[in-house]
């Protein structure tokens, strides 16, 4: 096997990561969106229950 070959073959692999590396991050990105829609719902709810609790206290 020459070098070039050698070389080609880790640029390949090299690729190959990029590429499961990108969709790894996509994944992760949606994810994150994801959890950060489900924190904001969760956050209003429990404000909503805040001030049900403060309504009865008056």
């Amino acid at each position: 096997m020459d070098i070039l070959t050698q070389f080609e073959e880790k640029v390949e692999h090299l690729l190959d990561r990029l590429r499961a590396l990108e969709t790894e991050n996509l994944r992760l990105q949606q994810d994150l969106d994801s959890e950060r829609i489900q924190k904001q719902e969760v956050l209003g709810r429990i404000d909503n229950l805040l001030k049900k609790i403060q309504e009865m206290n008056m």
